[in-house]
C-alpha cells in the first residue's frame, strides 16, 4: 500500500495483506469475511481509515454479526466442525457490535457529497439480521454528485452506476446506510 509498485506479484501480495487476518492465509476463517472485521484488522495495521464518524449525518448503530454461522449450510467450509467453531469464536467478538454509519436517508445531504472523495470505499450496511455490510463500491463523482463504481448484479459487470449514490440506496430495500473507508497512503 502506497509503495508505488505495480507488478502482478505486488498486487497479489497487497490483496492478501488486505483480505486476511494479519495479512496471513491460515484457513477459511483467516479471511476477513465481514467488513467490520476487515475494517478493524486493516485500521489497526494502518492500511485504511474508517472516516464515517467524521462525516455529515453520521450516527452509530449496534448489531450482532453472525450471519455465516446462522447460515452455515451456505458455506461449505463450515461443514468442518473446527472451521465452524473458529468462525463462531470470531463472530462472538461482534455481539452487539457498535459501529458508525450514515443512514440512507441522510446520504442526499450536499455537505456529505462535498466530504466524499473519488476513491473512497462505500460499504452499504444491511438490514439483514446478522450481516453488517451487503455490498461495496468506490466513489466516483459525476458533476460533484457521488456515484458508485461497483460490480453490478443487474448489469452483471463492473460499472459506474448512472444512479446517484443516494438514489441507489433509496431503491435498495435491504440497505440501511453506508460506512466510508479511506485507503491510507
Amino acid at each position: 500500500m502506497g509503495e508505488g509498485r505495480t507488478s502482478w506479484r505486488d498486487f497479489v501480495f497487497n490483496l492478501q495483506r488486505l483480505r486476511y487476518r494479519g495479512g496471513e492465509i491460515n484457513g477459511f476463517s483467516s479471511r476477513l469475511h465481514y467488513i467490520s472485521d476487515f475494517i478493524i484488522d486493516n485500521s489497526y495495521r494502518g492500511n485504511i481509515k474508517d472516516i464515517t464518524s467524521q462525516l455529515t449525518g453520521s450516527d452509530y448503530t449496534v448489531k450482532t454479526i453472525d450471519y455465516m454461522t446462522r447460515h452455515k449450510d451456505a458455506y461449505p467450509a463450515l461443514a468442518d466442525s473446527a472451521q465452524y467453531a473458529h468462525m463462531r469464536k470470531i463472530e462472538s467478538g461482534y455481539r452487539s457490535h457498535r459501529f458508525p454509519f450514515i443512514k440512507s436517508s441522510k446520504t442526499g445531504l450536499r455537505n456529505l457529497w462535498q466530504e466524499l472523495q473519488d476513491g473512497d470505499v462505500i460499504c452499504i450496511t444491511s438490514k439483514i439480521p446478522g450481516l453488517d455490510v451487503q455490498h461495496l463500491g468506490i466513489v466516483k463523482k459525476i458533476n460533484g454528485v457521488p456515484h458508485l463504481l461497483h460490480a453490478s448484479s443487474t448489469a452483471k459487470k463492473v460499472i459506474i452506476d448512472q444512479t446517484p449514490l443516494h438514489e441507489y440506496l433509496r431503491k435498495n430495500r435491504n440497505a440501511s446506510g453506508i460506512r466510508v473507508i479511506r485507503i491510507s497512503n
